[in-house]
């Protein structure tokens, strides 16, 4: 099978972000403990959308990405400085969050700015005419 290529990548990631968004919302608005099932399953579409960016940016450097998590973790830090590459963190809450939704609600807000900033760093990497809108991201701030 062909690998997929880098746009169609952006095309899930897009599409997962703005699933994300709009459930994340819907969520919050119903109150945070009330909606953790819920949640969970918007960090998963958020943990998805970012691995979706980051096989599309292997796949512009001529790579081609494995599907494992831990191998674009490795592409990320290999790409990013250090601080950058400290945002991480934020992504790895959301993504264990989505296995065992028990992190505070400030934890998870916090986890969700984070991503924010670590997506537009991805983002910023694509070339101008690949790049995902920032609406995509842009809600994690506020949620």
């Amino acid at each position: 099978m062909a690998d997929l290529a880098s746009a169609t990548y952006l095309e899930y990631a897009e599409s997962r972000l703005r699933e994300a968004g709009e459930r994340g919302e819907r969520a919050m608005s119903n109150g945070y403990a009330h909606n953790r099932g819920e949640l969970a399953k918007v960090a998963s579409l958020i943990w998805d959308g970012a691995m979706d960016v980051l096989s599309a940016l292997i796949t512009l450097d001529g790579d081609s990405p494995s599907g494992r998590s831990s191998d674009l973790r490795q592409y990320a830090r290999q790409v990013m400085t250090r601080d950058q590459y400290s945002l991480w963190r934020d992504l790895a809450r959301l993504h264990n969050f989505q296995h065992k939704p028990n992190h505070s609600e400030t934890v998870f807000r916090s986890s969700c700015r984070g991503t924010a900033s670590l997506l537009e760093l991805f983002n910023g990497r694509l070339p101008a005419q690949l790049q995902l809108p920032a609406e995509c991201w842009e809600w994690l701030v506020g949620i």
